[in-house]
């Protein structure tokens, strides 16, 4: 894995399980020799899971027999200079779109995914089942550790019994919510059937995509917030109403009533816990998060700059250190509770691999790691402080600096 190229595009194949295709029948349906002879075939059930924990989770998605076959392209998106402070990938990724659909019409594909190697998100889901396209956004869900059974985000992680729990009712929380009610929740995202595929995808209209309606697409389709009570019964959560004349047709005049004041706005209560601390570094800002406030979720909006996920109201940030975030990006340090939270060479981080390969970092120790939902950090350790991952991979010296006070 050490020759991928981040931002490379990546066609990403579930097989239906237990499908016997041959050699030639599988090259023609990706499109011939020729059209393979410029990318890279992975495959993934070759890897050691931790790898592809690493690089793109399937798990417990995936069933016994189902295979995985990852198809990369480094020539077609143009590398971005700062993937964590650009979201959008700007080449037309439409031809993309229609070649994955056109290979899973002809190949036995359960899921097919687009998306670029080094940032979480997808740009194009094709499915046979609209539950698919849920179970594959329920991931997030089912593989956060501080996550628990009900959606509800713990300050600590799940014990490994609790953990284990949830990844047993991931199947019986695919029941809760049939293909109507998951559709009626899509909103601002594409979605269209093509025989026996149903397609989904967040691409502008000019073909190019921003990262950052993945997350509204995984939150939408996801649907956390429809969790029954009891795993696996339906659910009962309302779905969002539609725009009225669903079907292109206005709705029909009722009887005319005095106009009512409009209600006044619903301010949504933020979440309770301590402000983040922001600096500068180089004239760029730097975010300082208290381990309250730092999580997978987080770490996902920071590596598409969707700041609004990170920021809250009562960090009281001025509008200009705002207005400079969203033009010019900004760098961000964390606490980390554990090493294997990180990985090296597809593997969670251990003590000993620490020690044996940190360098020294204006006295302390540091190591090049891999942050899940991320990409490249830092980590660097501090005595009495404790533990930090940082996005300043470039002078990260400074960033120690700040947490020594």
């Amino acid at each position: 894995m050490a020759g991928l190229q981040l931002d490379s595009l990546v066609t990403d194949l579930m097989f239906q399980a237990n499908t016997a295709i041959d050699q030639k029948t599988l090259i023609d349906g990706l499109g011939g020799e020729d059209s393979l002879a410029t990318k890279q075939l992975l495959d993934v059930d070759r890897l050691d899971p931790r790898a592809e924990m690493e690089l793109s989770p399937s798990m417990p998605f995936r069933h016994r027999g189902e295979r995985r076959l990852m198809i990369i392209d480094d020539t077609i998106v143009t590398p971005r200079t700062d993937p964590a402070a650009d979201p959008v990938i700007k080449n037309d990724l439409r031809p993309a779109k229609e070649a994955l659909i056109d290979v899973c019409s002809k190949l036995p594909i359960r899921l097919g995914r687009l998306f670029v190697l080094g940032t979480w998100g997808d740009a194009v889901l094709v499915a046979r089942n609209v539950k698919d396209l849920r179970g594959i956004c329920l991931l997030p869900w089912a593989l956060d550790p501080q996550v628990d059974l009900d959606g509800k985000r713990r300050q600590t992680p799940l014990s490994q019994k609790e953990f284990e729990a949830k990844l047993m009712i991931y199947e019986k929380r695919l029941e809760e919510l049939d293909e109507a009610q998951i559709l009626a929740r899509l909103s601002g995202v594409s979605f269209e059937r093509r025989g026996d595929l149903v397609i989904v995808d967040v691409l502008e209209e000019d073909g190019t995509w921003d990262q950052r309606k993945s997350m509204m697409m995984e939150l939408q389709l996801g649907a956390w917030d429809s969790f029954s009570m009891i795993p696996g019964a339906p659910s009962t959560a309302k779905p969002p109403i539609a725009p009225a004349g669903g079907n292109g047709k206005p709705a029909p005049a009722a009887k005319a009533e005095p106009p009512k004041p409009a209600p006044p706005p619903v301010v949504k209560e933020e979440p309770k816990g301590p402000p983040l601390t922001v600096n500068e570094i180089d004239n760029k800002v730097v975010l300082v998060f208290p381990a309250e406030r730092f999580n997978l979720d987080v770490a996902a909006a920071l590596g598409k700059s969707d700041w609004d996920n990170v920021v809250r109201r009562s960090d009281n940030l001025p509008g200009s250190v705002r207005d400079k975030m969203h033009r010019d990006g900004a760098n961000w340090i964390a606490p980390l509770e554990f090493l294997s939270e990180v990985f090296v060479d597809g593997k969670p981080l251990t003590k000993q691999q620490f020690e044996k390969d940190a360098t020294p970092l204006d006295g302390l120790k540091s190591l090049e790691v891999h942050f899940p939902r991320f990409g490249e950090v830092v980590l660097f350790e501090v005595p009495g402080k404790g533990r930090f991952v940082t996005s300043l991979t470039k002078g990260a010296e400074r960033a120690v600096a700040l947490v020594k006070g």
